[in-house]
């Protein structure tokens, strides 16, 4: 009867325990679980092993080195290094001080500088065209297209669109009425090398009804724009041929929620510059958006807000934080996977998209093991 009684309970907790394990189907996927390749590119000392401006362009990753004033050019599938291009900052052939670049195809590039200058670099004839903004309107503000922040141009259709930088000094100058006069981007066409404005803006109800800094993210898929704040849920979609935006809600299982209080401090501009970046950091914000036309998903990168580490300038952590939240969204915009990065692992900054899935920067330069004569590349494959 003991022995009976035995078995009967044995193979009871064998039972609660089947039932009660993940199925193959349905157990939580980590990060690994997604990882296809790493690659490990060594560099010299003319290669900024960390950059704030990056482009993926025909299976070559273009690399701004900023105190060289040289885009570097790795080829992804050799490994090998080469010097793309040396621009000068003066001269006839100035392009100002830059602000990232962008290369529409291996021969043309536009640089983004202060002044509210775009130049477009012709290679193969060695000519400079300036256009300055200003000239269209004293309204419009300096333009960039770097890696950081997402904060990049778009060709389509020969016009590019220019993302406008956001000045303000006080929150009240932030409501409904400079929402409606703001441009969050132009396009500039290049047939007639004329500034053309759209009719998107930004509204109260894309910061979960609480104001807050206007800076947006940006992300391209042909004709389509996608925007989301660096404080909010809300994605925009907004379609540079019909004029339409489309609006969607970003689920998420990991990011905190939202706040606007380091914004509605007004102390803060009275405050050291390393206090307000330490009060900066301890609130949740997106770091960045990337769209995969390959494989038709969209990931965001978000800053968990958990605060500067004790005993870490918080001038030195905002450049390179020590880790991320990566949600990863499907065709429809549904949460597909989220994963809380490991710290000092990845670039918060750096990532890029190609035909084989994301790619993160796995050499955070806080990280035990940082060396820098080398890059190293992960390769994630998130498609069913």
């Amino acid at each position: 009867m003991n022995s009976a009684f035995l078995n009967l309970t044995i193979a009871t907790l064998f039972s609660i325990i089947y039932a009660c394990s993940p199925s193959k189907e349905s157990k939580e996927k980590s990060l690994i679980d997604f990882h296809v390749e790493q690659l490990t590119i060594p560099i010299g000392p003319e290669v900024d092993p960390y950059t704030m401006a990056l482009q993926y362009v025909d299976g070559d990753l273009l690399w701004h080195n900023k105190n060289r004033r040289t885009i570097s050019k790795i080829n992804l599938k050799t490994k090998q290094v080469s010097q793309y291009f040396h621009y000068q900052e003066e001269g006839p052939l100035g392009v100002g001080n830059i602000d990232g670049f962008y290369a529409f195809d291996q021969n043309k590039i536009a640089f983004p500088a202060s002044g509210r200058l775009v130049s477009i670099y012709n290679l193969e004839t060695n000519n400079v065209s300036r256009i300055k903004l200003s000239d269209f309107s004293p309204d419009y503000t300096d333009t960039r297209s770097m890696t950081r922040y997402t904060s990049t141009f778009h060709f389509w259709n020969n016009k590019i669109v220019l993302p406008q930088t956001v000045y303000f000094r006080y929150t009240y100058e932030i409501n409904e009425d400079f929402l409606k006069n703001k441009n969050p981007f132009l396009i500039l066409n290049l047939n007639n090398l004329k500034a053309e404005e759209t009719p998107y803006r930004l509204s109260k109800s894309d910061f979960e009804e609480k104001f807050n800094t206007p800076k947006i993210l940006l992300a391209y898929k042909e004709e389509d724009t996608y925007i989301i704040p660096y404080y909010s849920n809300r994605l925009n979609i907004f379609n540079l041929d019909s004029q339409e935006t489309e609006s969607y809600e970003l689920n998420t299982n990991l990011i905190p929620e939202f706040t606007n209080n380091f914004f509605s401090n007004e102390a803060r501009i009275n405050q050291s510059l390393e206090q307000n970046m330490s009060e900066y950091l301890s609130e949740p914000q997106n770091l960045g958006i990337l769209v995969d036309p390959y494989k038709n998903l969209l990931y965001r990168m978000t800053w968990p807000g958990t605060g500067v580490p004790e005993g870490v300038s918080s001038m030195k952590f905002v450049a390179t934080p020590s880790h991320f939240i990566l949600s990863v969204y499907d065709e429809n915009f549904d949460l597909k996977y989220e994963f809380e990065l490991p710290e000092y692992e990845y670039i918060p900054h750096q990532y890029f998209v190609s035909e084989k899935g994301l790619h993160l920067f796995g050499n955070h330069p806080d990280h035990p093991d940082s060396q820098e004569d080398q890059i190293i590349i992960h390769t994630f494959d998130f498609s069913d």
